[in-house]
């Protein structure tokens, strides 16, 4: 059983590990394609250690000011 969060109704919804589609190792990340039983699409969950780091790095390059990205 899986706990996930459904991005169309905003609802946490435990989700049966038949409801799974795919899964997909990758070398930052393994992503879970699953069938959410509250709208009937499927989702994208993404799970890792290094996928964390690797958002979380995009994230505070993004939130430097203008003036350190320029050299003068």
């Amino acid at each position: 059983m899986l706990l996930i969060t459904c991005p169309v109704t905003r609802t946490d919804e435990l989700v049966a590990d038949r409801r799974i589609r795919s899964v997909a190792n990758h070398p930052t990340h393994v992503a879970l394609a699953v069938e959410c039983p509250s709208c009937g699409s499927v989702h994208v969950y993404r799970t890792g250690r290094r996928w964390e780091a690797t958002r979380a790095e995009r994230a505070a390059q993004a939130a430097r000011p203008a003036a350190e990205l320029t050299s003068a």
